[in-house]
């Protein structure tokens, strides 16, 4: 069954000439981007440099493979979000202080930011992150630049646009989120139907869609979603429809004929224990993924009378 892609885009490692790729970055992401935050963050023009390959992490770290700073500071990552323009929304790390000079290896957490909340711990999928060298502008050892609107320890620059250099994040296999689900035809009063199996490796919910899924409506089709579930497999999983789905809004309240349904596991990305992801308008609680699309099984429901 093909469903939308309900994944992010990223963008896959092309051309291997570092530098075209640098200066691709350099333009798009920053000069075009709120980077040029320019009267607000204080950038510092300089020779500095920083180097970030491709690598296989566990998600929740990455390592820079070495960066030059003539004034010491920080190395930021950024998610693509930095490409649209979302110079503080889009950092996802910064390495701890660092003193003028050369660095090499440089190990990066990702999801713990002064000044910023996560939705994730961990990246959840294969990434294109960008590394970009900052200034420690005050002195104060700390990395200010998100918790001060940009207004503090800004990038590094040479000829007018911030250093940054781009890497190819995979997610080890056996480190990657998963799930499967088995939802098979079955007969229906129309109001509740049963969802075979789940395995969620995470943890989260299994949500019912209707078929217009497969228009591309990745919102209004959500007419069911389970409790919160724990990481591990799940049997016989009973959803009833139309009703309990946060941010669900509906003029049935049943079936009301037979239809193609569409069972999908979700995070629960936040670890609320609460189904956020229409309410959030996608923004949290996503579907589990395999090969960039949403894990998915489909049954046909009929409207059976109980008798």
């Amino acid at each position: 069954m093909t469903v939308p892609d309900l994944s992010d885009d990223t963008t896959q490692p092309g051309d291997s000439n570092s530098t075209s790729r640098r200066r691709f970055l350099a333009g798009a992401a920053v000069t075009g981007s709120a980077l040029a935050l320019s009267s607000t963050a204080i950038a510092m023009q300089s020779s500095a440099s920083v180097t970030f390959d491709d690598q296989t992490t566990g998600g929740t770290s990455v390592s820079v493979a070495s960066a030059t700073l003539p004034k010491g500071g920080f190395i930021a990552i950024h998610d693509d979000r930095l490409l649209d323009g979302k110079a503080l929304e889009s950092v996802i790390g910064v390495s701890d202080a660092l003193d003028a000079g050369t660095h090499e290896t440089v190990d990066v957490e990702l999801f713990d930011v002064k000044g910023t909340e996560f939705d994730s711990k961990m990246l959840e999928e294969d990434a294109t992150l960008i590394a970009m060298p900052h200034v420690d502008s005050n002195g104060n050892g700390e990395y200010e630049f998100v918790s001060s609107g940009g207004q503090t320890d800004g990038p590094y620059t040479a000829d007018g646009e911030a250093v940054v250099d781009d890497a190819m994040v995979s997610i080890e296999m056996d480190t990657k989120p998963t799930a499967d689900v088995c939802f098979r035809d079955q007969k229906s009063d129309g109001e509740s139907v049963w969802v075979n199996r789940a395995t969620l490796s995470d943890g989260g919910f299994v949500t019912i869609h209707d078929a217009s899924l497969l228009d591309g409506k990745v919102f209004d089709s959500v007419i069911g979603v389970s409790g919160a579930l724990d990481a591990g497999t799940h049997e016989d999983v009973e959803i009833s429809l139309y009703e309990g789905v946060p941010g669900g809004d509906y003029e049935m309240s049943m079936l009301e004929g037979d239809a193609t349904l569409i069972a999908m596991p979700h995070f629960d990305s936040d670890d609320s224990g609460s189904y956020d992801f229409l309410t959030s308008e996608g923004e949290t609680d996503g579907p589990y993924t395999m090969d960039g699309k949403a894990v998915v099984d489909d049954a046909e429901i009929t409207l059976s009378d109980g008798c």
